[in-house]
C-alpha cells in the first residue's frame, strides 16, 4: 500500500510484472465463487480481483501498443468468466457494480483515445452495458483528452484531484 500526497492510499498493480493467465473455460468458478486456477508467483488474477472488490476507485492505465495489451485482455477475460459463471455480471450482486472508475490510454505520442478500453470495462462496473458506446460515468469523462493533455501523468493527477 502506498500513499499519494497524504490523501490517497493506493495499490499500483503493474501487469507487466504480475501476469494473469488466460481463462481455461473450466466453469468451476460458477460453483466456487472464485477462479480455481491457483495463484502463483506469476498469476495474480485472484489477488488483483480481490483488490478491485475492496477498492473505492479503480484506475486502469494502459499503454497502447496493441488494441488492448495481452495481460489486460487476460484480466478482462478472467473477470468476464468469473462474473458470468457466478451469475453476477449483469446483476446487483456484481461486486464491481458502480465502482468509481477511470481508464487511461497512452502511447509514444502522449495521451490516446481511451474509449475502446472503456467500452470493455463497462461490463464490469455497470448493468445493461452496451458495446457500441460507453454509458458509464467514468471519473475521467473528458472528450478527446489528447487535445487537453500532452502528458498522461497530468491527466491522471487531475482525475485523482477530482476525488477529493
Amino acid at each position: 500500500m502506498r500513499r499519494y500526497e497524504n490523501v490517497f492510499d493506493y495499490d499500483f498493480i503493474h501487469l507487466a510484472n504480475n501476469k494473469v493467465e488466460g481463462c481455461i473455460d473450466c466453469h468451476c468458478c460458477g460453483h466456487t465463487g472464485h477462479c480455481v486456477l491457483p495463484p502463483t508467483t506469476t498469476d495474480k488474477f485472484q489477488e488483483i480481483f480481490d483488490k478491485m472488490i475492496v477498492a473505492d476507485a479503480i484506475f486502469i492505465i494502459s499503454p497502447v501498443y496493441a488494441a488492448i495489451p495481452s495481460r489486460l485482455t487476460a484480466l478482462f477475460e478472467r473477470l468476464t468468466s468469473l462474473l458470468f459463471n457466478t451469475s453476477v455480471i449483469n446483476s446487483d450482486k456484481n461486486p464491481l457494480l458502480n465502482k468509481k472508475a477511470a481508464v487511461f490510454s497512452y502511447c509514444s505520442s502522449g495521451v490516446c483515445d481511451d474509449s475502446s478500453i472503456k467500452l470493455i470495462f463497462d461490463k464490469f462496473v455497470m448493468k445493461n452495458y452496451r458495446f457500441d458506446f460507453t454509458t458509464y460515468q467514468y471519473l475521467n469523462a473528458i472528450p478527446n483528452p489528447q487535445e487537453r493533455y500532452d502528458d498522461i501523468t497530468d491527466y491522471i493527477i487531475d482525475t485523482l484531484k477530482s476525488l477529493t
